[in-house]
């Protein structure tokens, strides 16, 4: 299968917003979306799913949404540096629309993802 072309993602305007951004951790059914709910209606943030960015990538009909549907067919997992272009380009819409700062849920899901964030988007303390 060819690779899935990365896009070159300008997060200059992203930086320059300078909002907080919390990753929110947990299994599966373990209350992250409720959680995430209220702290979005409480407080105005926005919530980012992987999940929910793959899925919507994929029925888009784009021709990357197209090459991530054969990945996820495949049983095989969806590249990291992919999950991350679309966190990032979510991440710089919901600036350009004025967020308060972002709730990103499913993500990361292993070491390398985070560091993979700090290292092109910047560091998020804990």
């Amino acid at each position: 299968m060819a690779p899935i072309e990365r896009k070159n993602i300008d997060l200059a305007p992203l930086k320059k917003a300078n909002v907080p951004i919390f990753f929110i951790c947990g299994g599966p059914g373990s209350g992250k979306g409720t959680q995430c709910e209220r702290i979005v209606a409480k407080y105005g943030l926005t919530h980012l799913s992987s999940g929910d960015l793959l899925r919507a990538e994929v029925h888009s009909g784009s021709a990357r949404g197209s090459q991530l549907l054969k990945v996820m067919e495949a049983g095989e997992l969806v590249p990291l540096e992919i999950v991350l272009d679309l966190i990032k380009e979510a991440m710089l819409q919901a600036v350009q629309k004025g967020s308060k700062g972002f709730l990103i849920d499913g993500y990361p899901r292993e070491v390398k993802q985070g560091e993979q964030f700090e290292s092109e988007v910047g560091y998020v303390e804990n």
